[in-house]
């Protein structure tokens, strides 16, 4: 039993060794690739004064949080429009009385379509400078605006707002709300920080950042190829030169979690699938540039994240699958930045989740893989179409 084991585990690298080094030569192969465009020299931007500023929210059967949504992003001193894609619940009125501007829409186009179609109906580059896109379910802090607007330098196109889980007292034992609460706090630690300082992001916060109405301009207007809009602007913003894309730490953000296994999974496979869409489609890695050059190192820290599990298994199994040694030191890694961000996030009792987390930390790494063989078979989409999470009503 324990050598069929040790053979399961010693098989499962190695076909998904040979399955990303397929996946990196389909890039180059796949008859779905992007297309490149002109690259003109990075342009420079003048300074945006708050009143520049406006917000837009793309919304679908969202009346339990768009009210809240709309409320407190107006704290900011901004106007607030909303479009309703196709809603056929109370999203409109909603929107309304909480003080935006909404346009409704009677036909279900997706997010990004949603964007353009409001984008040019309320004639927003004309009358803004920068545009704030938020998520119908987004909380953003009274100085969102002013701390990402802070960020748009000269050289910088989008300012990356900073993701918190908003994780109410009465699901305050939900794992997955505290998976996503310390993902979030250790992803934009040490990733996002070091990629905007290098300006090599390759991912950005759809749900809340601020972009320049330049780029606006050229990049909505396009049919994103992608199931993640923001994965297919981010990636033309870099290729194309369109401005530095940069991370606004104190730019705070409260985001709702899937709280169900289900969501969760469906909501990280989606993410995870446009991730590699975006890979095969751009060919990333093919172009000598410090965006390629990073995103490969990325891509290499995957391989080495994914290995490590049957890796670590494997290692309990040969010294005792119940071997407590074994078992305190696979807890005590995880456990020792989940104290560090159990402190930082002023959550104790995140700590009491180390062992969920654990699993939970297991699966993800299916879903890397699972990610990948669907953007394999499937590295385009004809609409940027998805369902949403449960919401939980504010």
């Amino acid at each position: 039993m324990l050598h069929a084991l040790f053979v399961v585990l010693f098989t499962i690298p190695i076909v998904l060794i040979v399955g990303f080094i397929c996946a990196f030569f389909y890039g180059y192969l796949c008859p779905h690739r992007v297309q490149p465009k002109s690259v003109p020299a990075p342009p420079r931007f003048t300074t945006v004064t708050q009143d520049e500023v406006a917000v837009l929210i793309a919304c679908h059967n969202g009346e339990a949080t768009i009210g809240s949504a709309v409320a407190a992003a107006l704290e900011n001193g901004v106007p607030v429009f909303v479009v309703s894609d196709a809603s056929t619940d109370g999203t409109v009125a909603r929107a309304q009385e909480a003080g935006a501007t909404v346009l409704e829409l009677t036909v279900n186009v997706g997010k990004p379509a949603a964007l353009h179609t409001a984008y040019e109906h309320f004639d927003l580059s004309a009358q803004y400078r920068a545009i704030t896109i938020l998520d119908d379910d987004v909380i953003i802090a009274p100085d969102f605006v002013v701390q990402s607007r802070a960020m748009l330098t000269e050289e910088v196109a989008i300012a990356v707002g900073h993701n918190v889980t908003w994780w109410p007292h009465e699901r305050r034992w939900n794992a997955w709300l505290a998976a996503r609460a310390y993902s979030y706090w250790f992803y934009q630690l040490a990733i996002r920080r070091i990629q905007s300082a290098a300006n090599v992001m390759n991912c950005i916060s759809g749900s809340n950042s601020l972009y320049r109405t330049e780029l606006l301009d050229q990049v909505l207007p396009e049919r994103p190829p992608y199931i993640v809009d923001d994965t297919y602007w981010v990636l033309e913003t870099h290729r194309r030169k369109l401005g530095r894309v940069v991370y606004a730490p104190k730019a705070n953000a409260l985001l709702q979690d899937p709280t169900s296994f289900r969501d969760w999974y469906k909501q990280n496979l989606r993410w995870m699938w446009g991730t590699f869409q975006g890979i095969i489609g751009h060919q990333v890695g093919r172009k000598a540039t410090r965006f390629d050059a990073a995103y490969v190192l990325l891509m290499l820290h995957w391989l080495i994240y994914v290995l490590s599990g049957p890796a670590t298994i494997w290692i309990m199994a040969a010294s005792g699958v119940f071997n407590p040694m074994a078992v305190l030191i696979l807890l005590g890694g995880h456990g020792l930045w989940m104290v560090f961000a159990a402190i930082r996030l002023r959550r104790p009792r995140l700590v009491l989740f180390i062992p969920a987390l654990v699993i939970i930390d297991f699966i993800y790494r299916i879903i890397l893989v699972h990610a990948l063989v669907k953007a394999i078979r499937q590295p385009r989409v004809e609409r940027c179409v998805w369902a949403s999470p449960a919401r939980i009503a504010t």
